[in-house]
């Protein structure tokens, strides 16, 4: 009797072991499969928290102070600052940027502010498109563009430019498109005007999910506006 008891024993030691075994194994695969999907296409389980992982961590977070707002300065004829009144956007300072490297538009150094893009048109000029960027956010904080998504048509954009003259601008078109898409055609769209006959002013930020892959968001929020005559 003693004997088949201890035989028992070890059999249930067994089962238990191979359980552990297997629990582990289990484990160090589904790790392996999410750590895939995050670092080539940003998907992450839903018992994970998004915020801190779904962020560009180069950044710069830093508050800007209304003193350094005020005291930002650039050519009469190219734009200053931009407000939008509908998300709670006051006037973000705008700087003057170029392309990287690899023909990418430069982004903002800091969270706070906007970028205009020098090769497309200027404020009061009557024809052509602005192309602005800026971030929808990072680890700590939103960026200035965080609620452009939900901007609809006939909200309103100001530009103030050098000179201190303000231009408005109407929303006509805002939409998400797949990064894919954006390099294809979506930048080619946003360099000219939704109007023709109008001057316009063109919105660009991150959306959908943070590709370590890549390092960047797999996608684009693409506002376009006119200038309210």
């Amino acid at each position: 009797m003693a004997y088949g008891l201890e035989i028992k024993h070890k059999k249930h030691l067994h089962l238990v072991g191979w359980f552990i075994w297997l629990s582990v194994f289990a484990a160090i695969v589904a790790s392996g499969w999410y750590g895939y999907q995050y670092f080539t296409k940003g998907d992450l389980p839903p018992f994970i928290s998004a915020k801190a992982l779904q962020a560009d961590s180069r950044v710069d977070e830093t508050s800007v102070s209304n003193v350094q707002v005020l005291q930002h300065v650039v050519p009469k004829d190219e734009p200053r600052y931009i407000s939008i009144p509908k998300i709670d956007v006051a006037p973000a300072r705008v700087f003057s940027v170029g392309l990287d490297e690899t023909n990418q538009l430069l982004a903002p150094s800091n969270i706070s502010d906007t970028v205009w893009y020098n090769k497309s048109a200027k404020p009061g000029s009557g024809y052509g498109a602005i192309l602005m960027d800026a971030h929808n956010g990072g680890i700590t904080r939103n960026g200035v563009f965080a609620n452009i998504k939900s901007l609809q048509v006939g909200d309103e954009i100001t530009l103030e430019r050098g000179d201190g003259e303000k231009f408005i601008y109407s929303v006509v078109e805002n939409q998400s498109m797949h990064l894919e898409e954006v390099n294809k055609t979506g930048m080619k769209m946003m360099l000219h005007s939704a109007n023709p006959d109008k001057e316009g002013l063109n919105l660009i930020t991150s959306d959908g999910n943070w590709v370590p892959k890549y390092k960047q968001f797999d996608k684009r929020i693409m506002l376009r506006a006119v200038l309210v005559d």
